[in-house]
């Protein structure tokens, strides 16, 4: 007997270890996670266009409407204000003949657009006559804070069109 359990014994192999575990393929849990990530990133891409679509523009009037506001000295910074104003609005509402619109109907459009009416009395005999007189007397700082929070604050309509930039590029 005991030639036997030797002889078994020696007939015995080795003790295999075992490999170490691989990373692929992955667990299921690791495949969820991914798909997780991926759709959130998907996601965040196209958040982020709709606000860059949103608000590109209005980042691009206001730093405009900052930089006019620099040079105080310059007899023009209202008619610029102006400007900048008007080409906010044909970039905010791409599909509409806003290019077109001067004086009363220019003014109301503006008040139109947001929640409580930024363009009072005195703006208002500005925009629709004095402008266009050689001297004029209007604080610019009126005019400033009002196209500012009119840049802010106005309604927009999303259209499908890429927006245009106030500096004339097509981004």
């Amino acid at each position: 007997m005991s030639g036997s359990l030797q002889n078994q014994l020696l007939a015995l192999e080795d003790i295999i270890t075992p490999q170490g575990v691989s990373l692929w393929p992955f667990a299921i849990g690791w495949w969820i996670f991914i798909i997780i990530i991926g759709i959130t990133v998907i996601v965040s891409i196209i958040f982020y266009r709709r606000y860059t679509k949103k608000w590109g523009y209005r980042r691009e009037a206001l730093a405009l409407l900052k930089e006019y506001k620099k040079d105080p000295s310059d007899t023009d910074t209202a008619i610029k204000y102006l400007e900048c104003l008007k080409r906010t609005a044909i970039s905010a509402y791409p599909n509409t003949a806003i290019d077109s619109l001067y004086g009363r109907a220019w003014f109301n459009f503006l008040n139109q657009q947001t929640p409580k009416p930024l363009f009072e009395s005195e703006l208002e005999n500005f925009i629709c006559a004095t402008q266009y007189q050689k001297s004029f007397n209007l604080k610019n700082d009126k005019l400033y804070i009002a196209i500012e929070a009119w840049i802010k604050q106005h309604s927009i309509h999303c259209s499908t069109k890429p927006y245009q930039s106030i500096k004339g590029d097509t981004i």
